[in-house]
């Protein structure tokens, strides 16, 4: 074969593989979608959790989240909280502190002072605004400047399009004779329970501030321990309960992202 024919061949095929692995890299950076980070999910309701279950909830969401999105994460739940956990915790308290269903009454300690140092009482005890609230479902809104600004910075520092924030504001298994929650999520033989998560998450832009808000509450009794007995075995524990729960509300999570929140925020 010619010298010069056999060099274009050579050429045109070094240029075809060339061409596929950029093409296979470009498919491969869009596969997993938006970039988003799951900045925190954490527990502001009334109640405290224990850091047992918090600690699953996080490995929960972000396994679901990774069907659609690029996900980068981030534990904030072992050792001493350090300077950035605080900052993303004041974030969340910001992004709950603004939405239509914050209710002081059933916010911890940390939530209530938060709100109160950047909206007063008195705005959660007027009727008008309370309601007002509460008419703004689906609609975006904007966290406090300052707050922004750090999400911005937060932002360019993890390389990412979008935060969300987990407020698992109540978690409870509990049987007729009364709550049993307080048992490790190992416990078992707890028939008859019932189990029940309320959650509400916060889906945040980082170029813009915009805030989207959502919720989950579901409450399960013997169809899930049905369920679960035939995938665990009479052997099943408080944790297996929980997070089969929690399971069914992060796969609503992310298609209320999907189909709403993205939206919303821009």
């Amino acid at each position: 074969m010619d010298k010069k024919i056999f060099s274009k061949i050579n050429a045109a095929i070094f240029a075809l593989i060339f061409f596929l692995a950029n093409s296979t890299e470009a498919a491969f950076e869009n596969s997993n979608g938006p970039k988003i980070l799951l900045a925190e999910v954490a527990s502001y309701g009334q109640f405290e959790l224990k850091p047992e279950f918090m600690a699953n909830f996080f490995d929960v969401i972000s396994e679901k989240l990774q069907d659609n999105f690029n996900v980068e994460s981030r534990i904030t739940l072992t050792g001493e909280p350090s300077e950035e956990d605080e900052i993303f915790s004041t974030i969340h308290m910001d992004a709950i502190a603004h939405s239509r269903l914050y209710r002081r009454e059933l916010a911890n300690v940390k939530m209530t002072r938060y709100g109160d140092s950047i909206l007063g009482k008195a705005y959660y005890q007027d009727e008008i605004k309370t309601q007002a609230r509460l008419k703004l479902e689906g609609k975006p809104y904007h966290l406090t400047d300052t707050i922004s600004e750090k999400v911005s910075e937060l932002g360019e520092k993890y390389d990412v399009d979008y935060m969300l924030f987990c407020n698992v504001r109540d978690a409870d298994v509990w049987r007729k004779t009364g709550g049993i929650f307080g048992a490790s999520p190992t416990s078992s033989d707890l028939r008859g329970k019932r189990v029940q998560v309320e959650m509400e998450y916060f889906l945040i832009n980082v170029k813009n501030g915009k805030v989207f808000e959502g919720q989950n509450s579901d409450k399960r009794t013997s169809l899930t321990t049905n369920i679960l007995i035939g995938k665990y075995g009479n052997n099943y524990t408080v944790g297996d309960m929980v997070n089969y729960v929690l399971q069914d509300q992060a796969e609503k999570l992310v298609k209320n992202l999907l189909k709403n929140g993205l939206k919303a925020v821009g």
